[in-house]
């Protein structure tokens, strides 16, 4: 089911992350509860898992440890790739390789080293589970089986982390996708604005809502004043500014239920649901005042624009916005025969007689397009 406002990126993308509470960026997921657990059941007062550079930046699981201190173990830690299985150092002071090193001459000092290879699916290694402790210690065959053990815990978890990430990046990228092409099928490629076919669409909803509920809608149709002497005089690419610029002029000020669409041209509409005519009468002279403010760069210096406006609203028996949109575009003409750059209101008659007397059948058109 089509709906409006049309979806935007970023909000579909927090949405996606929110859901899943996995972040596709910068933050780090913390698994440091696991570290703990392996604290506990071993008795030593530091578990860190050691990942390569690749997993350290999006997953940090360790306990007892932190700051400078945890950056020297990573490195420390780094040495225990040279071991394909399990294995336990009781004293590293007493290892050539282990006893110079900083985090065993300097905080936190270790002692007793006992590490656990962590591997994905298809066995390649990409960090260590280590224990570290300031006593020295023997480390029998059943505890080196247990940390075996935890190390497979720790590489399924940031196995099934790291496929989740790329899962939530895929429906991120199919989030954009579906934007984008809401954007080709929905709006008018240069204003952004609702192309004809779907402002039809949503307006016409927009007043079966109102007749249903017994709220108020109005509409607005405008264009700008002498538009094709811009054109001639300046060209089409200022031309093309100049809708570009009243457009996105016209956006900033209306509210996101408001349909705003470009029927085609320099003629644009606004569907202004819960607001009675008097409210949209205002709404159109602000609009029509903000853009008069607008300045382009034309071929002799700086120049603006005006727009004429109309306004009307739909009688109790309308179940479409065409004849609204016929009785503002009745008043949108009177404000050009009576001078341009002003707004004229013609509103819904008090009985729906005479409504369907005659209908615009470049309206008709498109609302069949």
């Amino acid at each position: 089911m089509i709906v409006y406002p049309p979806p935007r990126f970023d909000q579909q993308k927090n949405e996606v992350l929110q859901r899943y509470r996995i972040l596709n960026g910068a933050e780090v997921y913390c698994a440091d509860e696991i570290a703990g657990t392996a604290a506990q059941v071993f008795g030593v007062p530091i578990v860190v898992a050691a990942l390569n550079e690749r997993y350290r930046t999006w997953y940090k699981s360790a306990c007892g440890v932190s700051g400078a201190a945890l950056e020297r173990l990573q490195a420390f830690c780094a040495r225990a790739g040279l071991s394909d299985t399990e294995f336990a150092v009781p004293d590293a002071r007493a290892e050539a390789v282990f006893a110079s090193d900083p985090a065993v001459t300097e905080a936190p000092h270790v002692v007793f080293f006992a590490g656990a290879p962590l591997r994905d699916p298809d066995g390649k290694r990409f960090g260590t589970l280590c224990l570290i402790g300031g006593e020295p210690r023997e480390f029998g065959e059943h505890e080196l089986g247990l940390l075996k053990g935890f190390a497979g815990i720790v590489s399924k978890d940031i196995c099934v982390r790291s496929a989740a990430r790329y899962a939530v990046r895929d429906l991120i990228e199919a989030e954009h996708d579906k934007c984008d092409l809401f954007d080709q099928a929905m709006t008018d490629p240069l204003t952004k604005a609702l192309n004809r076919r779907a402002f039809f669409r949503f307006a016409e909803r927009e007043v079966l809502r109102a007749s249903r509920h017994g709220s108020r809608v109005s509409a607005l149709m405008f264009d700008i004043d002498r538009f094709k002497r811009v054109n001639d005089v300046h060209g089409h690419s200022v031309g093309d500014e100049v809708l570009t610029g009243v457009s996105a002029r016209v956006q900033a000020i209306i509210r996101e239920e408001d349909l705003f669409g470009r029927l085609g041209g320099e003629e644009f509409a606004l569907v202004v649901p819960e607001a009675c005519v008097e409210a949209a009468t205002a709404l159109a002279e602000r609009v029509r005042n903000t853009v008069k403010m607008l300045e382009f760069d034309g071929r002799d210096g700086k120049f603006s624009v005006s727009v004429s406006i109309g306004v009307s609203g739909p009688a109790v028996t309308d179940l479409d916005i065409l004849n609204t949109l016929e009785r503002a575009d009745n008043a949108l003409y009177r404000a050009k025969e009576s001078g341009r750059d002003r707004v004229e209101c013609i509103p819904a008659p008090a009985s729906a007689a005479g409504d369907n007397a005659f209908i615009d059948m470049s309206l008709m058109r498109a609302r069949t397009a």
